[in-house]
């Protein structure tokens, strides 16, 4: 069964992204759109548009056009420009995120052919020691546009590297690279990204021009988009430089009328105070902030939120709380919702600034829900090479105009998420698992590791688990067995209760055992970090 979103969105005309945005900006060009949160420094459209253009004329001099250019960093806000400078220049942007793991950065860094690397003090001497022996050049982003990083600077560090500002530029003669054709901006990359697939390896993913355009509702009045506006003002915990960052926040600010103010720290305390302080209505976030503000704030009698008895936080004003791909507890949403008295909505696909600013807009109205397709998104549920039906679970697909050409595994126009759940006929989805955690029975039945681990909390003397394959082999075929790693509660008499509690079980799947352990390891979004507890079992063994 295919599913489209039921989201439209205006459709984009023609072009390239730069060309798109600041025409469709021009009459706004001095108003406020993205606000450093430490420092409070503002980003007008007309400094973006400004400084961009110089940084492309920079990069096309120094040979640099029509390449992939990178930043290695999460939270310099500068990054926007040359976002929109690598576009300008007919090239590409690629987020290089600091969480990955050198080696694979590298492999990353060759595979694009990107000839230089934008990045900021703190990265500087990790970037150089993994580019080295490559020809690349790297530009420090922070000192360079303070105008104070020199060559002096630089030999202090022990680093050859250009500044930011070197490559600012003021050429009357240079002129964007344009894009004036459907097929053009469909098959122009645009935005390189990198998505693991059910082998684990990374996929490069191509996103075209048009696609990152195809997704925004435009058109709506920018009346009272002012900071001080509640439904016009965000505050972002999501890092703003990787992939789910720039790409997502770069652009609604100007095309929805709304100011961004993107923090560079994320614990509850600042990010409480972000959303006091600016008034802001709606908060883009991660599950890993999202939980650390629910485990230690408490919402007053007078509606004010507290953390411990150190401050009161009035954040009345907030309506909507995006977290990218919320993959827990329906007790943890009510519960976080509950707390900061404001719809959660979780956001799902490529194409998620679509959503955010459809929200900030009102228009239209999305319902809260596990995720729901972005517009222009397709997608499928397979199992085994079969089409699933409504209802039922399996490999979850995406098609989506965002990708461009040579943009899918083999030749389907379709990309396989890894993701393990279904997509209902209005485009809600519900993702269970990953398709390399699912346990496979003796029956030939599939389970999700999450519909045991919901029963198992239901066991007396059980406070956290999670639930791995333990693979068997007998003679005519192989399969799982799945097994329980199990936090006993404080109150449970003996810890022995929990693993005799498990038997209840064995009837609906046939040899499950349990082990007992003191915390479940959990990844940035809550999920539990399988493959860790997988390496113990096999020690166990």
């Amino acid at each position: 069964m295919i599913v489209t979103s039921p989201l439209r969105a205006s459709p984009p005309p023609v072009g390239d992204i730069p060309t798109f945005v600041f025409r469709a900006a021009e009459q706004y060009k001095n108003e406020v759109v993205l606000i450093d949160a430490a420092t409070e420094q503002r980003f007008t459209i007309s400094d973006i548009y400004t400084t961009a253009n110089r940084l492309a004329a920079g990069l096309t001099c120094g040979g640099y056009g029509r390449k992939t250019i990178s930043v290695y960093d999460n939270t310099e806000l500068r990054c926007i420009y040359v976002y929109y400078a690598a576009l300008m220049a007919g090239g590409a942007y690629q987020s290089l995120d600091i969480g990955t793991p050198l080696d694979r950065l590298r492999e990353r860094i060759v595979h694009s052919q990107t000839p230089i690397v934008f990045t900021t003090a703190p990265y500087l001497v990790q970037l150089q020691d993994t580019v080295r022996g490559l020809d690349i050049a790297i530009a420090v982003l922070d000192q360079g546009c303070c105008s104070c990083y020199n060559s002096n600077a630089s030999s202090n560090i022990g680093l050859e590297c250009l500044s930011f500002s070197h490559f600012l530029v003021d050429d009357p003669s240079f002129s964007p690279v344009r894009i004036t054709s459907t097929n053009d901006a469909m098959a122009k990359p645009a935005y390189l990204a990198y998505a693991s697939n059910v082998q684990k390896t990374q996929q490069p993913l191509m996103l075209s021009h048009f696609g990152l355009l195809s997704s925004y509702t435009i058109g709506q009045p920018r009346s009272g988009c002012g900071i001080d506006s509640t439904c016009r003002t965000a505050v972002s915990a999501m890092p703003f430089a990787d992939s789910h960052g720039i790409v997502n926040i770069a652009h609604f600010p100007i095309l929805s009328g709304s100011c961004i103010v993107q923090m560079s720290s994320y614990d509850p305390a600042s990010c409480l105070t972000a959303l006091e302080r600016w008034r802001a209505g709606v908060f883009l976030t991660t599950y890993a902030v999202l939980t650390g503000i629910v485990a230690t704030a408490e919402r007053g009698k007078d509606g004010s939120i507290s953390l411990g008895d150190t401050r009161s936080f009035d954040i009345g004003q907030l309506r909507v709380v995006f977290v990218h791909e919320l993959r827990s507890s329906h007790a943890l949403r009510n519960k976080a919702a509950k707390l900061l008295d404001a719809r959660l909505v979780e956001i799902y696909g490529y194409i998620e600034t679509g959503i955010i600013a459809g929200i900030i807009t009102e228009h239209p109205r999305i319902e809260d829900s596990v995720g729901l397709l972005c517009s222009g998104v397709c997608t499928r549920v397979v199992l085994d090479g079969k089409e699933m039906d409504e209802g039922q679970f399996g490999e979850i697909l995406v098609s989506t105009p965002r990708f461009s050409s040579g943009k899918t595994q083999g030749d389907s126009e379709y990309f396989h998420t890894g993701d393990y759940g279904t997509v209902t006929s209005d485009g809600v989805v519900i993702v269970k698992a990953r398709m390399n955690d699912l346990i496979h029975l003796h029956d030939g039945s599939v389970v999700a590791p999450c519909d045991i681990e919901r029963k198992v909390l239901q066991l007396p003397g059980v406070a956290d688990c999670a639930v791995v394959a333990s693979q068997c082999q007998n003679v005519n075929d192989r399969f799982d067995i799945p097994c329980v790693f199990i936090v006993p509660s404080e109150n449970a008499d003996n810890i022995g209760s929990s693993s005799i509690s498990i038997q209840s079980l064995v009837g609906d799947y046939p040899g499950i055992h349990s082990h007992i352990i003191e915390s479940i390891p959990r990844t940035s979004r809550g999920e539990p970090e399988r493959c860790i507890l997988q390496k113990q079992l096999e020690t166990n063994t």
